[in-house]
């Protein structure tokens, strides 16, 4: 979960129908108040259901956030119990 995202509404840039988001609170402090754009998808109900717009390939945070999950996952320790 990248943050706590405001759907700030329905817009047309460029020809394309798009969805303004923006963080209200961020993984990165950075991501907060900062505004981007998804596709409009009528069907999507969660962030993992839209698609970046303006044919990019990923949202501005995505690489940041996988490369935490991927960090967190290589410095946890594994505890045996036995």
């Amino acid at each position: 979960n990248p943050g706590k995202i405001q759907i700030m509404g329905v817009s047309e840039i460029r020809g394309e129908k798009v969805l303004a988001l923006r963080f209200l609170q961020g993984r990165d402090p950075d991501w907060v108040q900062r505004p981007f754009f998804a596709g409009y998808d009528q069907t999507a109900t969660w962030l993992n259901e839209l698609k970046p717009a303006f044919g990019e390939k990923r949202f501005f945070f995505e690489d940041t956030l996988e490369s935490t999950y991927r960090e967190n996952i290589n410095t946890s320790t594994i505890f045996n119990y036995e």
